[in-house]
């Protein structure tokens, strides 16, 4: 897989002074302001995941992660499967091999809006979609899709919209609208709607502390709507 080097616009712009500046880095890294910035439920979303994740899974990570998602994902797989992470950070991919240099972690320079050719058993884009204009969620989303075996799925964890009696919907609403423009989106649409294979898959969504957060799970669907229809004429025409 050829390496892809250049940091897209929208990071250069909204994203990248967290990800190159080491001190800021470090301090979003730190498992108590992960917790703090998940109003303590990252915890609980973590364990869900990993429940979604078989020990002999090949695992494909999309973005680096702040705090120990990463390790327990790792955890879980390193016997009997595989965990490859693709980044576009530099910086971030640095310190990640720095981190995770006592693994056998695969850390690569890749662009998720490039399809690969490697297919996985599971798919994870960890807090990522919301960083992402949608034409470049998009491109992400069905990758990622099509990049799972037969029985694979593709875990996505990221906002939702906050239930309206949540204390942090409106300072977060104003919070995304100066810092994070495409999150936003998030509120607005199921997260399924976002890519162009959604009719092919189930989708499973969990919500947390008031639907703050989201996990949603893409399982292929074993029939696609075509083959039920012609099932459901063969069955009628007997």
């Amino acid at each position: 897989m050829a390496k892809i080097n250049e940091l897209p616009p929208y990071m250069r712009i909204l994203s990248n002074k967290i990800y190159s500046n080491r001190i800021l880095s470090g301090i979003f890294d730190d498992s108590r302001i992960t917790a703090l910035r998940s109003c303590w439920s990252s915890k609980k979303i973590i364990k869900d995941l990993l429940h979604d994740i078989t020990k002999n899974a090949h695992v494909l990570q999309i973005g680096l992660s702040f705090g120990t998602e990463i390790e327990q994902v790792y955890n879980k797989v390193k016997k009997q499967g595989k965990l490859d992470i693709f980044d576009v950070s530099e910086a971030q991919i640095e310190q990640a091999k720095v981190r995770y240099k006592d693994t056998d972690i695969t850390i690569m320079n890749y662009n998720a809006v490039l399809p690969w050719d490697e297919k996985y058993d599971v798919v994870i884009c960890y807090n990522l979609l919301h960083e992402l204009p949608l034409k470049t969620r998009q491109q992400v989303m069905d990758n990622a899709l099509n990049s799972l075996t037969n029985g694979g799925k593709a875990i996505f964890v990221d906002y939702a919209e906050p239930e309206l009696w949540h204390p942090l919907k409106w300072p977060l609403f104003l919070y995304n609208r100066l810092y994070h423009p495409f999150a936003e989106s998030l509120w607005e649409k199921p997260l399924e709607s976002f890519c162009t294979l959604k009719d092919e898959y189930r989708w499973h969504h969990t919500y947390y502390c008031g639907k703050l957060y989201q996990k949603t799970v893409a399982v292929r669907k074993i029939l696609s709507s075509d083959d039920v229809v012609k099932l459901t004429k063969l069955f009628h025409s007997k």
